[in-house]
């Protein structure tokens, strides 16, 4: 494999190749790449290609099957997932295996104040995204906390899935659902998610609480757990946001999702970037 990873290298005329998870992830990992080592010519290998939870997944798998085999010409870039609250140094740059931090990359694109910053150069309304996040960070960081504590101790229960189409079977286009910076719709998420929670099974105050330290540690705090949250959940409930407000006149997820990513400078952003630069 080193023989053949070298003589694509020298077809390529790169220095470094970097295995993602599917061709979904490039466009992130090439921004990462950029702002980290703009000398750096890098040739991104997606493991699948597609797009979807499923692909992403199975692109994943395949990119640790290489973990054994990196060095500094060869690399890989995931989704840190729940890896870091359920299987802590898994991920490590100092193993040339980059991560998100956040969940996913798509997280990145919905960072509140990026996001808000080309949402309000567009000028449709006065939608305070920024608001709107940590109200729903709020809301989910509680059962986050018990399924990351659950899912730590191998148990299997509160199902990601499943809380995703809670969430998003929430109505956006509902009268008033985004009035106030979409309070009635997070009444209707926090109802949903309440009864949802309700019928699992919960781990001890003693253990949710060792979470909770491990956590903030790590960044996720009740402020910032959309950045944590599957990012394909968080970015189609904001997309179906945008949309809504757009009404149609305006194309939310190339005028405002995709940009938003250039205005990312999350600490969870600094940290790539950072591993990055040690490359």
């Amino acid at each position: 494999m080193v023989r053949n990873l070298t003589a694509a290298r020298l077809l390529y005329k790169v220095s470094t190749m970097a295995k993602v998870e599917s061709e979904d992830d490039i466009p992130f990992w090439q921004h990462a790449f950029r702002k980290a080592r703009p000398d750096q010519k890098v040739k991104f290998l997606a493991s699948e290609a597609g797009c979807g939870t499923d692909v992403r997944q199975r692109g994943k798998t395949v990119c640790m099957r290489y973990a054994n085999d990196l060095n500094r010409n060869f690399v890989i870039c995931v989704d840190s997932d729940f890896d870091g609250f359920t299987r802590p140094g898994v991920l490590s740059a100092e193993k040339l295996i980059f991560q998100t931090y956040t969940y996913s990359f798509e997280n990145h694109h919905c960072w509140a104040n990026g996001l808000q910053q080309v949402w309000n150069e567009l000028g449709i309304c006065d939608f305070d995204f920024t608001a709107f996040l940590t109200d729903f960070s709020r809301i989910i960081y509680p059962v986050l906390i018990e399924m990351l504590t659950t899912k730590a101790s191998k148990k299997k229960a509160w199902n990601l899935t499943e809380m995703c189409g809670i969430i998003l079977s929430a109505q956006v286009n509902k009268k008033n659902a985004l009035d106030n910076n979409g309070q009635l719709l997070l009444r209707e998420i926090a109802e949903h998610i309440a009864a949802w929670s309700s019928r699992q099974n919960h781990p001890t105050e003693d253990a949710c609480n060792k979470m909770k330290a491990y956590a903030t540690e790590k960044g996720l705090t009740a402020d910032t757990a959309y950045l944590y949250m599957q990012g394909h959940c968080v970015l189609n409930l904001v997309e179906r946001i945008g949309n809504t407000l757009c009404n149609k006149q305006n194309n939310f997820h190339f005028q405002v999702l995709m940009p938003s990513l250039v205005k990312c400078e999350s600490d969870e952003m600094n940290h790539i970037i950072a591993d990055l630069r040690r490359l």
